[in-house]
């Protein structure tokens, strides 16, 4: 009986023993699910938040691109805009850029270029690009080049130097770039930065360099903006070029490019700092263009399928498992290139063994340390995943913002063609009138001049003397004006006194104040101005010839001046019809617009006060209007002060004396 009572109870302890084990193993399985279940958890928020910040530097490296396509556009446009401007060559206009060009090669020879090495004033090196022309000698012995007719040539010159401000602009907006070219199949070159005929190494290869001839019509008859590596260094290319084709009244001209050095592309991505990391630029080849790597000894490959056996790489973020490499790859849309991230095992399996170790130990230890771990584990992760939130919501603001300005520079520029739709409405508007009325007046004048009396012929001769002068103002305005806006007025300001000027102008508009028996008084004093006289006499004939278009019959109009501090001030003031402020308001808006009549119905361009406004600008001063309804009206402008030489000069003589 004894022997059998301790028979069982070995028999129970065993099976205890037995139970024992089983849960071991239970629980040892069971945290081990767990554990790995909170590692996957773990890589998953480690990618999203890795795939969050690859599509950030991404996307700015695109935006970069969008900016230098959006550029190049508008550079083509301006050169389709010229050619649509001035479809005839003899209707180009001489600049002082293209008379330079030319008076570099005054006797066209065939055995001498042309170029811009001798800016004219007031342009500088630092400010504007060169333009450079092969020999007509040169251009015989490349089969890729060929000069049009010398009129034809010379419109193309015109052209390219009008392209020279707008690249200036191009380059501080792209800081990455490190120059723009236009090259033209007829040998030319229009290069930005300005650099010296004889170092623009670009000039020969116009024809046959592969960014060129990547963009002609025979390889991209889409006219897509086109990138092209050249220039190795090493296993890696120097640069990116991205090439624009120019056609010009149906002919391909050549094409406008960008040249951005890779490593600017390079710190637009940005550097790598994980352990081991690498940060790749490769193209639809699969070859690296650039890119960095935590480890400075740690070589690029030369191509994708060096890191991969397969050598493919699907777009978006993937992941080999816990012990192998994270692989980020995100498409660029301005440019068949991809971004590649691959961060080692390592990234992500120190912090999970450490998270795991951490929890086997709380495991083994207590239950409610294991549960301690857990939370805290379950903290990280939310961590993690509000980093990665953080980085995808900041990703899409930036986004949002960069669309935001795209739609606000797509407004900018409808607004800008409606003003010019309306401007040209405005300007045939104004002279179709007069035109009529001296066709109406000179086919009478035709048919009936035997007929008439002599002053029946007289007061003819007079109303189209008046309607010519009209139009005169008008398109001398208007020219004046639109040399503004193109930067094509040189500005040279002198010294000069201010009654001369002023007396040049009540000379101008003295037949117009006659007509309407009103007086202009000149009370402007002995003061000494340092401006461009051109300039501020038209500045003057507008402010004159408005007092007197809006003063009644018999009216006064007076000019006078003041000093304010180092700068002289000087007042038109009539006493004539006044504006409203919805009136003044208008009247101080840039751009042109529509003319009031006057108060015996003349009529104007609309440009008189823009083209004050911006005249007074160049001279650092401001265009002030002070009006009342039915009491007239004070135009008033500042101009820098200065002294009379002479008398200066006789001072410094008796201080040395």
């Amino acid at each position: 009986m004894a022997f059998k009572r301790w028979r069982t109870v070995l028999a129970e302890a065993a099976h205890a023993d037995r139970m024992l084990v089983l849960a071991l193993l239970a629980g040892v399985v069971l945290g081990g699910v767990l554990l790995w279940s909170h590692a996957s958890d773990r890589v998953r928020a480690f990618e999203t938040a890795l795939g969050g910040q690859i599509r950030t530097r991404a996307g700015a490296l695109d935006m970069q691109m969008r900016v230098a396509v959006g550029h190049l556009e508008a550079l083509r446009q301006r050169a389709e805009f010229f050619y649509a401007e001035y479809p005839a060559p003899e209707d180009v206009p001489a600049s002082s850029l293209l008379t330079a060009f030319l008076a570099s090669n005054t006797r066209n020879d065939r055995l001498l270029g042309y170029s811009l090495d001798r800016l004219p004033p007031p342009y500088l090196v630092d400010q504007i690009g060169n333009v450079v022309a092969l020999p007509l000698a040169a251009l015989g012995t490349d089969t890729h080049l060929s000069r049009p007719d010398d009129a034809g040539w010379r419109q193309e010159a015109a052209m390219a130097v009008q392209l020279l401000p707008l690249m200036a602009v191009t380059q501080k907006v792209v800081p990455e770039t490190r120059r723009l070219i236009y090259a033209s199949l007829s040998g030319m070159v229009a290069v930005h930065p300005w650099v010296e005929s004889g170092q623009a190494d670009l000039l020969p290869q116009a024809g046959t360099l592969p960014a060129f001839v990547n963009a002609a019509p025979a390889v991209n008859p889409e006219g897509k903006p086109v990138w092209t590596l050249v220039g190795p260094v090493g296993d890696l290319p120097a640069s990116a070029m991205l090439a624009l084709p120019l056609t010009l009244q149906g002919r391909y001209a050549g094409a406008i490019a960008i040249d951005m050095p890779i490593t600017g592309l390079r710190s637009v991505l940005g550097a790598v700092t994980r352990t081991s990391s690498m940060l790749l630029l490769v193209d639809a080849k699969g070859d690296v263009i650039t890119g960095s790597s935590q480890r400075s000894d740690q070589p690029l490959p030369r191509n994708i399928a060096d890191l991969f056996p397969d050598g493919q790489v699907a777009d978006g973020t993937l992941s080999h498992g816990i012990l192998g490499n994270h692989v980020v790859a995100i498409p660029l849309k301005q440019a068949p290139w991809r971004v590649v991230y691959i961060a080692p095992s390592g990234a992500s399996l120190l912090p999970i063994l450490t998270d795991m170790l951490i929890s086997v130990a709380g495991f083994l230890a207590a239950v409610l340390v294991v549960v301690f771990v857990a939370r805290r584990l379950m903290l990280r992760a939310l961590a993690v995943r509000d980093t990665a939130a953080l980085a995808e919501r900041e990703a899409r603001d930036a986004a949002e913002k960069a669309l935001t300005d795209l739609r606000a520079a797509h407004d900018e520029l409808d607004f800008l063609n409606r003003e010019k739709t309306r401007f040209f409405s405005l300007i045939s508007h104004d002279l179709r009138g007069p035109f009529n009325s001296m066709l109406g007046m000179t086919q009478e004048l035709a048919d009936h001049a035997p007929k008439m009396k002599p002053d029946e012929v007289a007061d003819f001769a007079r109303s189209v003397h008046e309607m010519a002068r009209k139009v005169f103002e008008l398109l001398e305005n208007l020219l004046q004006w639109s040399r503004v806006q193109m930067s094509g007025t040189p500005f040279a300001p002198a010294i000069f006194p201010m009654r001369e000027v002023v007396s040049d102008a009540i000379r101008d508009v003295a037949s117009a104040a006659q007509g309407k028996e009103i007086t202009i008084l000149d009370a402007v004093g002995d003061r000494w101005v340092l401006a461009d006289r051109t300039m501020i006499l038209a500045v003057l004939r507008n402010l004159l010839m408005n007092a007197v278009k809006f003063s009644h019959q018999g009216g006064v109009v007076h000019v006078t001046s003041r000093a304010l501090g180092d700068r002289l001030e000087v007042a038109v003031t009539d006493k004539g019809v006044g504006m409203e402020p919805a009136q003044l308001d208008l009247a101080l808006r840039g751009g042109p617009k529509a003319s009031r009549p006057g108060t015996q119905g003349e009529t104007g361009t609309g440009l008189g006060l823009t083209l004050v406004r911006d005249l007074v600008l160049r001279h650092g001063g401001e265009l002030k209007l002070e009006s009342t309804p039915g009491r007239g009206t004070i135009a008033s402008f500042t101009v820098p002060l200065s002294t009379d030489p002479a008398e200066t000069r006789r001072l410094m003589s008796r201080a040395a004396d």
